[in-house]
């Protein structure tokens, strides 16, 4: 029976539900870095140390998942974990006197060799929870200096005895891999076994796609490293991403209000909009300006996106939309413009916890797709002022649907 390989993942460098994303599925290790493609993890390393392109003095969330890609039909080939990690990046690569013990002589490769060993060796801590070795992965291109690159980090694989072996001895040329010592490499791979030397991963050429993360390449500039006041550099965290399997879906709030009235009267002829109010998450549809549909929503969680604007619905689909991604179904779809972020069925589960996508209840989702269409506007707002709304729907004339409670695992 074929192991599972365990990573962890920045999962806030993922896109959203939506995204038409194609993985790798050559092997688990190119399955993660096709998932993290979109990294906007970029460390420039040089003599001077390493710099974080973001602000130095953030964190990341990095949550642990399986990938098996030799499972069952039946069994998912990505499974997420419910251990989650908060890693203050910066943190664990201000080493700079490993860097300044370099060579002028040095080429971008043992900066990059360099930087793998101080990430790795700041990895080996407890709070992680594993046993085996950390070995992070990268994508890298070097600086037009020569004498420095640009690294990109993609994740980290948690590799006991078994899956270090099996890498070492299947990766394809896709995969380079970095050992603690080169004279180790020049042994050769029985030798490292051995001696579990291997300290990252560095992953062939960019696509063209992804070689934009690297075109602001420039010359060298002087690096400084930042202050970080942080105690902890891992510290345990809240997994942000659920794993899908479920008979149902969570509500917590079974609220929702549908005028039938209103949409007997006018949802063939009226003018529609639908509106999502981000501040008390909710979601309206407006028919010639009177609330037809008033439900709660679940928009992007901390650290993810919801875009702010007018777009337009321009995909539709009520059953057979999937995310490979975060490995769940995207019942009674519908896309804003040509972006990754949709309103689809979800769990909702008393705040915003989405990638980016607008969650609806199970049982308002089939009203609301059958009530729009394609080219219909959907406004999401900060705040939305309702003083816009017309008067001649009493509350009175709106009916309670009725919610059957399901149970979910969030």
């Amino acid at each position: 029976m074929s192991t599972r390989a365990t990573f962890l993942g920045p999962v806030n460098q993922l896109p959203a539900e939506g995204a038409d994303k194609e993985l790798n599925l050559n092997s688990e290790v190119d399955f993660c870095a096709s998932l993290f493609s979109d990294s906007s993890l970029l460390f420039d390393v040089s003599e001077d140390g390493v710099m974080m392109h973001a602000n130095p003095q953030a964190t990341e969330i990095f949550q642990q998942f399986d990938v098996h890609l030799d499972g069952e039909e039946d069994e998912p080939y990505l499974l997420w974990r419910a251990n989650a990690f908060e890693l203050q990046l910066q943190g664990l690569v201000s080493n700079r006197a490993a860097f300044s013990t370099l060579s002028d002589a040095s080429e971008p490769e043992d900066y990059v060799r360099r930087f793998l060993e101080v990430l790795g060796s700041s990895l080996d801590d407890p709070s992680l929870q594993h046993d085996g070795a950390r070995l992070p992965m990268i994508r890298w291109e070097a600086a037009e200096d020569g004498s420095s690159a640009r690294v990109q980090l993609l994740g980290v694989l948690m590799a006991n005895d078994d899956q270090f072996e099996k890498l070492c001895r299947t990766n394809d040329g896709n995969v380079g891999l970095i050992f603690e010592d080169a004279e180790v490499e020049a042994h050769g791979v029985r030798e490292a076994l051995t001696v579990l030397a291997l300290v990252g991963i560095t992953l062939g050429a960019t696509t063209e796609a992804e070689a934009g993360l690297f075109k602001k390449m420039k010359a060298k500039k002087e690096m400084r490293i930042a202050q970080i006041n942080h105690q902890q550099m891992i510290v345990e965290a809240p997994a942000p991403v659920q794993q899908a399997s479920r008979s149902g879906y969570q509500d917590v709030h079974r609220d929702h209000f549908v005028n039938h009235p209103l949409l007997e009267a006018r949802g063939e002829t009226g003018e529609k909009k639908v509106i999502v109010d981000v501040a008390t998450q909710r979601a309206y549809l407006l028919i010639d300006n009177m609330v037809a549909i008033d439900t709660a929503v679940s928009t992007a969680r901390a650290g993810k996106e919801t875009p702010r604007g007018t777009f337009k619905i321009t995909q539709r689909v009520a059953e057979g939309k999937t995310s490979t991604i975060y490995g769940c179904d995207l019942p009674y779809w519908q896309r804003l413009d040509s972006s990754a972020i949709g309103m689809h069925v979800g769990d909702l589960p008393g705040y915003a916890a989405s990638a980016g996508c607008i969650r609806l209840p199970q049982s308002v989702a089939p009203i609301l797709f059958a009530h729009t269409a394609s080219g219909v506007t959907v406004e999401v707002l900060d705040n939305w002022d309702q003083q816009e709304l017309q008067q001649g729907a009493p509350r009175e004339d709106m009916l309670v649907a009725q919610v059957i409670p399901q149970d979910g695992n969030s």
